[in-house]
This record gives C-alpha cells, structure tokens and sequence, in this order.
C-alpha cells in the first residue's frame, strides 16, 4: 500500500520552466523491466493533459546515488498534477507499474533557484551534486556569476540550482544539475571550465560562502512527459 501511495504522489504532480517545484521519489526496478516501465509509463501518459508542466522519469548511471531510477516531477505552484485522470483510470495504472518496481526509495521536494539553457529532455545526461552551502544567499550569487560567465561553452545545456525542502538527502539542502549530450560531452565542459576559466573558478570558490558536497552521481532522462 506503501508503494502504491507513492506513485499515487508522482501522478499528482507536474514541469514547464516557468515550473518552480519538484518533487522526486527513487526505486530500484526489476532486473530487466526498464523498456516495460517505459512502455507502460508512454502508453499511460499518451494523451495526458497536465495542469502545468510534467513528469520523466530516470536512470542512475555513475556515482554514489545506490538506487536504479527515479521519478521527478516538475511544475508550478498551484498548478500541480493531471486534470483528465479518473480514480479507477490511476489505481489501476500503479497495480500494474508495481509488478515491475522491487522496492521505491526515498522521496524528496524542493524549489529552483535559478535555471539557464535549455531543458533536461533535450541534455539528457545530466551530473547532479547534492549539497549543503554555508551560506546559501553568497553560494546562488556566486554560482550565477560563474555560469553567465559559461555561457559559451555551456551553450543552450540546462544548469540549475535549488533547494531541498521536504527531506535532506545525505544532509544536503541544496543542489546543482549541469545537463549535457552524454558522458563525453560532460567530461568536455569540465576541461574546457579549467582551460579557459581557471580564474573565474577560482573566483567562484572564493566567493562562494564554502559549501560541502554531500553526493555526486549522474542520470540519464529516459522520458518525459507533459509541456516542457
């Protein structure tokens, strides 16, 4: 009943980036399930008419995140969910996506901050830290700073910075996505940040407030649903 209250979560909400929320929740999936889920999740999906924004859903690829997946779901304020789904249409939706979940995780809720570039749909291989700023105001002013000064060789790769809210992953309040290609295309942006931007990284650590990362791993957008 515990499983199915969770994703019973997912369904109600939503991202557009006008979106300023999140919601996410990790499971580990049966060995072999992942294309069935998608399937299932695209098929449920199909027609959907959210109230804003939308849901995708992720694989875990690198890192120290030790569940398979994740579901996050992305939208505004007052605006969160589906507006076309019965009761009867949704309860029989979480029986069947449970034959393919061996166990959900735990679940997480927060804001943006700031967001630049496009959106995660389109970079599908993102890089996530999970942190905890020592003084949150000087760490977003300096972290915006930084990324403007990215700008050409981020191009239109989506990074964002935000909040925890509801639930502290590792003891992190925060965090950061930067959105890429693939892992080649993720390890370019990083040598091309020492090459070219050595003094505005050194800036950024300076100015920063001091920050702790609590956890670094990446994922890949399998699927996304709704208007992004």
């Amino acid at each position: 009943m515990k499983k199915l209250f969770y994703l019973a979560c997912i369904l109600m909400v939503s991202i557009s980036y006008s979106q300023n929320t999140f919601r996410l929740w990790h499971f580990n999936a049966k060995d072999g399930t992942e294309e069935a889920i998608g399937n299932l999740l695209a098929e449920h999906n199909k027609d959907a008419v959210f109230k804003s924004g939308g849901v995708q859903v992720e694989r875990i690829s690198y890192g120290d995140n030790m569940w398979t997946h994740r579901v996050v779901a992305f939208g505004e304020v007052g605006k969160i969910g589906r507006s076309d789904l019965k009761e009867f249409q949704q309860g029989l939706f979480l029986e069947k996506i449970n034959n393919f979940v061996e166990e959900w995780g735990p679940a997480y809720a927060g804001r943006f901050k700031s967001f630049f570039g496009g959106v995660p749909k389109d970079f599908p291989f993102i890089q996530i830290y999970d942190i905890k700023p020592n003084d949150p105001i000087a760490f977003q002013k300096a972290h915006d700073k930084f990324v403007s000064k990215a700008s050409k060789i981020l191009g239109d790769r989506p990074v964002g910075f935000g909040t925890y809210d509801i639930g502290s992953p590792n003891g992190a309040t925060h965090w950061v996505v930067l959105g890429s290609n693939g892992f080649s295309d993720l390890i370019d942006q990083k040598q091309q940040f020492e090459d070219k931007l050595a003094k505005e990284m050194m800036e950024w650590g300076q100015t920063n407030g001091g920050v702790e990362i609590k956890s670094n791993f990446t994922i890949q957008v399998l699927a996304a649903f709704g208007d992004f």
